[in-house]
């Protein structure tokens, strides 16, 4: 990661700057994301809590540092990744529907993840049978599920 990100630093950087940036993702990439994304717990997670909440009174910076916190942070990244990818798919015409409540244990089973391994959702893509659909669809209205404030 760190050779592909300095590559792209010398391609698209003026050279004045692109001593100080290399350094600075060094800096981001080489220290502050794995402290930020390492097990830490007992008291090195709460002297971690405490130093991020030290430097968040100077900079902004992520409170969410706690393993709870990452778990949540990761699963909404994930979403935001399958949105993405389902979008995309659309734009092929291709469709896509993201489904919970799946037996998360025989999905793991059959791709051999790591028993602590955690699965967001599954998202089965593929082209629409005119016949696929069982009955009428019905969607709530826009109007009773958003409100402008």
């Amino acid at each position: 990661m760190m050779e592909l990100e300095t590559q792209n630093i010398l391609k698209n950087s003026p050279k004045e700057k692109q001593e100080k940036r290399i350094k600075r993702w060094q800096l981001y990439y080489g220290k502050v994301m794995p402290f930020l994304y390492s097990r830490f717990s007992g008291i090195l997670g709460m002297v971690r809590k405490i130093l991020v909440n030290i430097v968040g009174l100077f900079r902004p910076i992520t409170y969410q540092v706690s393993e709870n916190d990452m778990r949540v942070v990761v699963h909404k990244t994930c979403a935001l990744a399958a949105q993405t990818f389902m979008l995309a798919m659309a734009n092929e015409s291709y469709d896509t529907c993201a489904m919970e409540g799946f037996d998360s244990r025989k999905v793991k089973s059959v791709l051999k993840l790591p028993l602590g391994a955690e699965i967001n959702m599954v998202v089965s893509c593929g082209i629409r049978d005119e016949h696929g659909v069982w009955g009428d669809r019905m969607r709530i209205p826009f109007d009773e599920v958003y409100q402008r404030i």
